[in-house]
């Protein structure tokens, strides 16, 4: 049976905290070696842990701060589960210990000023702004309230013009989980339109959008045929002046396994690419590889065009 865990955020947070302590760790990327074609385990011990690890490692712009999503799941002694943003932050290039963020981030905005988040009890897509070293009360977007079609907004990730890339509704699909946009216009969303077929592919899974930036490509998560696995990442490119996608691709043996590969995301300085894996029952991790590949994938879709 495949493992999915199809809730964007399953557990209330809790006021925690690892204190103001500082690592050993110094340099980038929390002093990682840096990973080269094969995927590896990103900090492990640190990020990567024995919880479940539910977002990617999203850095802000200048490298000085990182989050990430990790979950308790429920056991004899939390009943209930316990989700948390964590963050480290490099301070005269040394790196905190992890703190708790208030609210349980999924994505950010480029510029890490807006954070977003879906809650279970309400489905839809909230935004919190980030102010110093503090966030505000977050706004609903109400996208269920305005297209109550689409039964939930799971949010994925922003593109620099704000265009939000998330998961919905929508039928003929397994699950019924589509993957949808919504592109900012004169400072509000408009109607959520759901990417094409060849995305949207009938009778697959498909989610966990990640849009680059410049919405040149799309990473994704797909059981679709070919996997190697549970379900695996996916890259399509976006020729934005005619706004079509190419064909998917699977993006390989050396980030794709037999278990499942989920909730992709590039780090500002297009140098890698992060995402989970399920490692064993309850336990996600996250991993990095060079986002080399992205323009290796792009290079060998020209050639065979």
């Amino acid at each position: 049976m495949k493992k999915r865990l199809v809730i964007i955020i399953l557990f209330l947070t809790v006021n925690f905290s690892f204190g103001q302590d500082f690592t050993d760790l110094y340099g980038d990327y929390l002093g990682q070696t840096p990973p080269e074609d094969s995927a590896v385990v990103f900090a492990p011990g640190i990020v990567s842990t024995d919880d479940l690890e539910h977002s990617p490692a999203m850095f802000t712009p200048d490298g000085n701060e990182v989050y990430w999503i990790s979950v308790q799941m429920p056991s004899p002694n939390n009943s209930k589960g316990i989700s948390r943003t964590l963050t480290m932050r490099r301070i005269n290039n040394r790196w905190s210990a992890p703190s708790e963020v208030p609210y349980i981030i999924m994505a950010f905005s480029p510029d890490c000023l807006h954070g977003y988040f879906t809650l279970f009890k309400d489905k839809d897509i909230k935004v919190t702004d980030k102010r110093d070293s503090t966030w505000s009360e977050p706004k609903c977007l109400n996208f269920l309230d305005q297209y109550p079609e689409l039964q939930f907004a799971f949010i994925g990730s922003i593109a620099n013009n704000g265009t939000l890339y998330f998961t919905a509704y929508l039928e003929g699909v397994t699950s019924n989980y589509g993957i949808y946009r919504s592109k900012l216009m004169n400072g509000k969303y408009s109607k959520p339109e759901a990417l094409p077929g060849n995305i949207n592919l009938s009778a697959t899974f498909n989610w966990t959008p990640f849009i680059s930036p410049d919405e040149s490509y799309i990473i994704f998560s797909s059981d679709r045929e070919g996997q190697l696995g549970d379900g695996d990442l996916y890259i399509s490119y976006h020729d934005i002046s005619t706004d079509t996608w190419s064909e998917p691709i699977n993006m390989g043996e050396k980030i794709n396994t037999r278990s499942q590969e989920r909730l992709p995301g590039v780090s500002p300085d297009g140098k890698y690419l992060f995402f989970t894996r399920w490692i064993s029952k309850n336990n996600h991790d996250v991993f990095w590889v060079s986002a080399k590949i992205i323009n290796r994938l792009k290079e060998q879709e020209n050639i065979l065009k």
